[in-house]
């Protein structure tokens, strides 16, 4: 099978959400054995909906939570091939309003996560690496708002850009060290998910648009292919990037937004 991960072990972050369940279900149907991780204390059917699965519940802001986690999967699997930072924050705020808080908030899970978690995971990542044609495989998804500016996302256009960088950062170490662990990012635009919905209810409060519904209504067209992602469009391309089908790509950025960012 094309993209094949049987054999394969992923942890995938913020995997209750839309986006984190569907890049699950994506990774768990080419046959890995997957790992899901969140916040949550109880998974609720995340087991039971995704095939040859297990859920951790994580705070991916805590160092200590990330190496328990690790430990687990290393003492029940032996390996760890992909990891999918997923977990993710928006604050939606004009400049003048953004608070201390909101913007160390999302500094820590949009950019502390994936670098807490990479760097934990990274030993046990590259000795299995060792045993696969391309290594294993990190993906970070950062956001098309980590190549362009975005009105009332300045803490979240930073906090994509950084990790953006962080990715390429790490890609070339790893490579410098011949650990054989390769990290891309993945930058979607706007995706058909409960965090676009509150998104549009804040523009429309700041008074961008007169409802949500027209908010909605400008979003399709905005993108040249016509619509907005639904999650499975960035579930395929997360499975691609842990595949050996994208074992040439290293430091790399993978942009699925329906030619957003070409106008």
């Amino acid at each position: 099978m094309i993209g094949s991960l049987e054999g394969r072990v992923a942890l995938v972050t913020g995997c209750t959400g839309g986006i984190g369940k569907e890049i699950c279900s994506a990774l768990a149907d080419a046959g890995a054995t997957v790992i899901g991780a969140d916040l949550p204390a109880d998974s609720g059917t995340f087991t039971s909906d995704i095939a040859n699965s297990s859920y951790y519940r994580l705070d991916v802001t805590d160092e200590a939570g990330w190496q328990k986690t690790i430990a687990a999967t290393e003492a029940e699997h032996g390996r760890l091939d992909i990891l999918a930072h997923v977990a993710g924050i928006v604050v939606v705020e004009k400049l003048v309003n953004t608070t201390l808080e909101q913007w160390r908030k999302q500094m820590a899970v949009n950019v502390d996560g994936p670098f807490l978690g990479t760097k934990v995971a990274s030993d046990l990542m590259a000795r299995t690496g060792e045993t696969t044609p391309h290594g294993s495989s990190i993906i970070i998804i950062s956001s098309v708002a980590g190549l362009i500016g975005s009105p009332l996302h300045t803490g979240y256009c930073t906090s994509k850009g950084a990790v953006r960088l962080f990715s390429k950062a790490c890609a070339m170490e790893f490579s410098a060290l011949k650990q054989k662990i390769r990290v891309n990012t993945l930058h979607p635009s706007g995706v058909k998910t409960g965090m676009v919905d509150q998104i549009m209810q804040r523009f429309v409060d700041e008074g961008f648009f007169k409802s949500v519904q027209e908010a909605f209504a400008g979003m399709g067209p905005a993108h040249p292919i016509g619509r907005m992602a639904d999650p499975i469009d960035i579930a395929k391309a997360v499975r691609f990037l842990a595949s050996d089908e994208s074992g040439y790509m290293q430091g790399s950025e993978l942009i699925v937004d329906g030619g957003y960012t070409a106008q």
